[in-house]
């Protein structure tokens, strides 16, 4: 269970839900180009992979580079006219003219115009002095195209020049995340953390994978470093220790959960974790509290619900208890917690058959739900098989987990654009269920994005 508010902490396309900070995508981002293999070798080719550099340095003018960060400067804000006026003063400098290039590329992106951009940044990779920047932003350009494997080979050849390009590996993190290859994008991201230590971003994305795949002891550790780097008192302070409480309960370490939680808000979910604290720790007047706080907001809150109906029983009401057990599985059916707790209170009850019915379907579940956790874990480490994300998206969709099934087709879509089969898969899913506040949440590798213009990540 991932605590959210509202359904919506965290998640996942890029971990969601997932688990990471709501942040816009980079600006301007428009129109989707798809590319066929025949058109990617052509844009390669065209973006000079093939091609040995010079090893020529320009000499570099003190007017010209002040000039050109001027028009960079212009680009960024958006005032193409001035951004324009400095390209085309550039232009006349010969040694200059790369930069110009790169100026007209901004504008283009700006406006829209990715095709014209991507052919204008190709044109300033020849010039050893802009080659770095010019392959990073066509990356970019393909990331938000979602052609995340070409984006890779330009980020990975950013790297090879400049390995202490942090935006590159933000954005390279965020590439590895969206096609679901996990283990690469945590080990990108433990890169960012060393370039960037006081940045509470790429370790709070590390601490969200890791809870998608239920490492708890490894995501807890990484949540409350989360926690000491990220604003005090800030919203995103309060979700990061929402989310290490949920690791900590998972961990039954009820002490510390408690703890942690006073820190995470009043959202339903939080409220009915540190209810199930109180209960395991037979503090059974104030879990009953705080669950009945939880259902206020959220009558459906699947672990308040159980808080709740263990209340009853104990207070010798279980027939009470069926009731909103009853009510929150028709919002959760997949939920298994539900169903033994239903379960058994049929069996109190002395009502064998429906309590059979009950632990069947249960067993069910829990088969479907380990099909589905082996072949996730699969994906750790497999950075090209498209078949098996959508293997597991299937899967996740049987348990109607609708935000996990939607980000691994997207990962099936974003590592084979050209497969119809993938972009079909997506979108008949998306025909039988569209979009919602509580199954569109940003993925949380949009929270690595840089900006498109500049080497300092707009967050």
């Amino acid at each position: 269970m991932h605590p959210q508010p509202d359904s919506a902490l965290i998640r996942s396309q890029g971990l969601q839900q997932s688990l990471a900070p709501r942040y816009s995508p980079p600006r301007n981002c428009l129109q989707t180009m798809k590319y066929s293999p025949g058109k990617l070798l052509s844009l390669l080719l065209l973006l000079g992979l093939t091609a040995a550099g010079s090893a020529l340095l320009w000499p570099v003018s003190p007017a010209p580079a002040e000039l050109y960060k001027t028009g960079k400067t212009a680009a960024l804000n958006a005032d193409w006219k001035t951004a324009g006026s400095v390209a085309d003063q550039l232009q006349k400098l010969p040694e200059w003219r790369a930069h110009a290039g790169l100026l007209r590329g901004f504008i283009a992106r700006g406006r829209g115009q990715l095709k014209e951009a991507l052919l204008l940044f190709s044109l300033a990779n020849s010039n050893p002095a802009t080659r770095t920047e010019a392959y990073f932003h066509a990356g970019s350009i393909l990331h938000q195209q979602q052609q995340f494997k070409q984006a890779i080979l330009l980020l990975r050849q950013v790297l090879d020049w400049q390995p202490d390009h942090v935006d590159a590996l933000r954005l390279l993190a965020a590439s590895w995340y969206d096609i679901g290859a996990m283990e690469k994008a945590i080990q990108t991201l433990r890169e960012v953390s060393r370039l960037a230590p006081a940045d509470y971003r790429p370790v709070y994305m590390q601490a969200s994978i890791l809870q998608d795949f239920e490492r708890w002891e490894d995501a807890s550790l990484a949540f409350a470093e989360a926690a000491a780097k990220a604003p005090a008192g800030s919203p995103v302070s309060t979700e990061i220790h929402a989310a290490w409480g949920d690791c900590l309960t998972q961990l039954r370490r009820w002490e510390q959960a408690l703890s942690v939680l006073e820190k995470a808000g009043d959202w339903p979910a939080v409220l009915a974790l540190k209810a199930q604290a109180m209960y395991s720790l037979r503090r059974f007047d104030e879990a009953a509290r705080l669950a009945d706080l939880a259902l206020a907001k959220d009558p459906t809150q699947p672990d308040a619900v159980l808080i709740a109906a263990a209340t009853l029983e104990r207070q010798n009401h279980a027939t009470q208890g069926l009731q909103i057990l009853s009510n929150c599985l028709q919002k959760h059916p997949y939920d298994l917690r539900l169903h033994h707790r239903t379960a058994d209170l049929l069996a109190a009850l002395e009502r064998p058959t429906e309590a059979e019915h009950y632990r069947r379907q249960a067993g069910e579940i829990a088969a479907l739900r380990t099909r589905f956790s082996t072949a996730q874990q699969t994906l750790v480490q497999d950075t090209t098989t498209v078949e098996k994300r959508l293997e597991v998206a299937a899967l996740a969709e049987q348990l109607g987990e609708l935000q996990t099934a939607e980000r691994w087709l997207r990962a099936a879509v974003g590592m084979a654009p050209e497969l119809p089969a993938t972009n079909s898969a997506l979108e008949q899913f998306l025909q039988k269920h569209p979009p919602t506040p509580d199954n569109n949440n940003t993925p949380p590798a949009n929270t690595l994005t840089p900006s498109p213009l500049t080497n300092n990540p707009e967050f």
